[in-house]
């Protein structure tokens, strides 16, 4: 079977950390070139990763390569302009998120791979996880019933690493802590209610570091049309000792909350744990 040939834009650590070590796992890829400017690093991860080209540019590297596929990970304000020309180039696309820094921008990039037939996918892992495929097949057997409040959050601790300078610039982030951060909640709490129609947002946003330019922590609360509300609080570097990550899920038959994973069902007239038992659970975001 021939493999699928991929190239990869921006080398930094969720390239280094995770990206190419799954990629060269996978016996259907071949990892052909990297893009990248920074020709120190570029050197030692040709090495390592046992890739045999590099470029510096996306457009020379979708040029010069047969590529069936590009992965991007650069910097948040690189993605629509570098998804945009593989995906005119004729080539699937995965790329971090954001998938853009606004919504018009998005959906250019939706329309243009419906366009083309092309798959276009953004890295929102957290759907891939054991312990949320087997929620998500809970309530879409109607186990926990009417799902009608959803309340998630992700506060990292007080003495977490600084930030990347252009994190905080809003014109190459395209936002703060809920572009950042509140996308992975945003998303898994309407992936696991089958992406219910919004009927109002509204957000509480702040900023406690003065020298950033976009918000470092908000509290958002979504109403969907079906009558459920969703909750979200996420921050950067709040005034805790350890990270606090969960979403907790109510129906009206059960309940069930993510970080470990655990499932709550009312069985004749009594709250029963119902949870199924991982061997493996992985309950981190990133």
């Amino acid at each position: 079977m021939d493999k699928v040939k991929v190239g990869l834009v921006g080398v930094g650590s969720i390239s280094q950390i995770v990206h190419l070590p799954i990629l060269k796992k996978m016996q259907n890829v071949e990892v052909r070139a990297l893009c990248d400017v920074d020709e120190t690093k570029m050197a030692r991860l040709l090495e390592k990763f046992e890739v045999p080209n590099w470029y510096r540019t996306p457009d020379l590297m979708i040029k010069e390569e047969e590529l069936d596929a590009v992965f991007i990970c650069t910097t948040s304000h690189y993605h629509f302009p570098m998804a945009y020309l593989a995906l005119k180039s004729g080539l699937h696309v995965f790329v971090e998120k954001p998938i853009a820094l606004n919504a018009p921008d998005a959906k250019k990039l939706v329309d243009l791979a419906e366009e083309k037939n092309l798959t276009l996918m953004v890295g929102m892992q957290n759907r891939f996880r054991d312990d949320v495929q087997i929620l998500k097949e809970f309530m879409a057997n109607d186990e926990l019933g009417e799902i009608f409040y959803i309340k998630t959050g992700w506060l990292r601790q007080w003495d977490r690493s600084p930030l990347q300078p252009w994190q905080v610039k809003k014109e190459y982030s395209g936002g703060g802590v809920v572009i950042d951060m509140g996308t992975q909640l945003i998303d898994l709490a309407m992936y696991l209610t089958g992406m219910p129609e919004i009927e109002r947002v509204r957000l509480h946003d702040y900023t406690l570091n003065p020298d950033y330019k976009v918000e470092d922590a908000a509290l958002a609360v979504i109403k969907a049309k079906s009558g459920m509300s969703i909750t979200i609080e996420v921050s950067w570097r709040m005034h805790l000792e350890r990270d606090m990550v969960y979403t907790h899920i109510f129906g009206k038959k059960g309940s069930a909350y993510l970080n470990p994973l655990r499932i709550h069902k009312e069985l004749h007239g009594n709250l029963v744990n119902v949870t199924p038992l991982l061997q493996n659970q992985n309950s981190e975001l990133r």
